[in-house]
């Protein structure tokens, strides 16, 4: 019977020894956290996107182009529901994290949460223009760059 043990928990204590000397070097093999990866040029090129939500308590869709400069400027073109058309220009910020801030002109503010290599982004309004109750989400898919 202590034989039978032993053999049963050899292969156990060898596997446990492997996984002590290997996962130390798969760990440092992983590529590095986005904590360090983007800034302001993570964001250069131009951008389609699709918000949905509500806009002055009322639902509202919105389509859109912007143009990022990779820089921290940026300027955007939309179409929304209820014929709302336009053009503006802002600027953004990018954390090492690879979390994005935009503050447009007549108070909406966007923060993204970006892909490392910027080619797409998830981002949230949640303050519209004045106080008027305003929730969007969507996406933005870098189309060229």
């Amino acid at each position: 019977m202590v034989a039978r043990l032993r053999l049963l928990t050899l292969p156990a204590l060898l596997v446990s020894l492997l996984t002590l000397v290997w996962a130390p070097a798969a760990w440092a093999e992983q590529p590095s956290s986005p904590s360090s990866r983007c800034n302001n040029a993570t964001l250069k090129g131009t951008y389609l996107y699709s918000s949905v939500g509500m806009l002055d308590g009322k639902p509202y869709a919105e389509a859109g182009r912007e143009v990022y400069d990779g820089k921290g400027g940026v300027e955007l073109t939309y179409r929304g529901t209820g014929g709302a058309t336009g053009s503006m220009r802002t600027t953004y910020n990018v954390s090492p994290d690879c979390i994005g801030r935009a503050v447009y002109p007549y108070g909406q503010t966007l923060v993204s949460f970006i892909s490392p290599d910027g080619s797409r982004f998830a981002y949230t309004i949640t303050r519209g223009p004045g106080d008027r109750p305003t929730v969007l989400s969507g996406w933005e898919i870098r189309v060229d760059p």
